[in-house]
């Protein structure tokens, strides 16, 4: 193999690997619902054992505006999820309010897809007219894929897989309740890196954000403190530079 040839895959590579450094862009995900219409094991989210709680579109509105007038030009990309999102029968409007603040990001609904051959033309319009991709995550369920993908051509919506496109394997993931283990090694290990704005707060992982309901369902007093998360509602509406975001997490430590 030729020297150059070595030379581009050694960059591709190490591009790759620090690709969340290079591109100072970044994404976050909203829940629409904390609960689900699936009860898979391993949910990263606790859905199957989160109660019933749809996102507040009043005051979406307000965190949208928010935290649009913060970080608007650094957000590459939005997952409107859960739970299940479709299951919020206002998504029409929730899709209009993120469009409307994050004009150029990537929207996508991440979706289980067992509603979405049932979705109306209201959603499928506003999907349509806000650029909205649909992302489906596959999960070893039967879909109707002959009608979504009708459904998809018809009204000229996106459609594609969540992640890999490989069918999800479920795991069991450890909870360490003595809190024993280095987190800046824990977070650099992570490669899944998904922030979550839940209830005027930005965490930098989803396990904070909705870990009272671990909490309430097995017994446990998991702690979450001000250092999870930040309170967007807090900082000045000026733009936020995403490695300021980040290093906010550990500004303590």
């Amino acid at each position: 193999m030729e020297i150059e040839e070595v030379i581009k895959k050694f960059i591709k590579r190490l591009f790759k690997y620090y690709y969340w450094k290079i591109d100072k862009r970044f994404l976050f995900e909203v829940h629409l619902a904390d609960h689900c219409n699936l009860d898979c094991i391993g949910c990263s989210h606790f859905s199957p054992i989160a109660e019933e709680r749809f996102l507040n579109v009043d005051e979406y509105k307000k965190d949208c505006e928010q935290f649009a007038g913060i970080s608007k030009k650094y957000v590459k990309r939005i997952h409107l999820m859960g739970g299940e999102p479709l299951l919020h029968k206002n998504i029409v409007e929730i899709i209009k309010i993120t469009r409307s603040n994050f004009e150029k990001s990537a929207i996508n609904i991440v979706t289980n897809g067992i509603l979405l051959d049932k979705m109306d033309a209201e959603f499928w319009n506003t999907c349509n007219k806000n650029k909205i991709k649909i992302s489906l995550t596959l999960y070893p369920i039967n879909l109707n894929i002959t009608k979504i993908c009708e459904l998809s051509l018809k009204y000229g919506v996106a459609i594609g897989y969540f992640g890999t496109g490989y069918k999800m394997k479920f795991r069991k993931d450890s909870i360490d309740e003595k809190g024993i283990q280095n987190k800046k090694y824990s977070y650099r290990k992570c490669k899944a890196l998904c922030p979550q704005l839940y209830e005027g707060k930005f965490y930098m992982c989803q396990k904070p954000a909705y870990i009272k309901y671990i909490n309430k369902y097995f017994s446990k007093d998991f702690i979450v403190s001000p250092l999870d998360y930040i309170d967007i509602h807090r900082l000045n509406v000026a733009p936020l530079h995403p490695t300021i975001i980040i290093s906010l997490f550990f500004a303590s430590e």
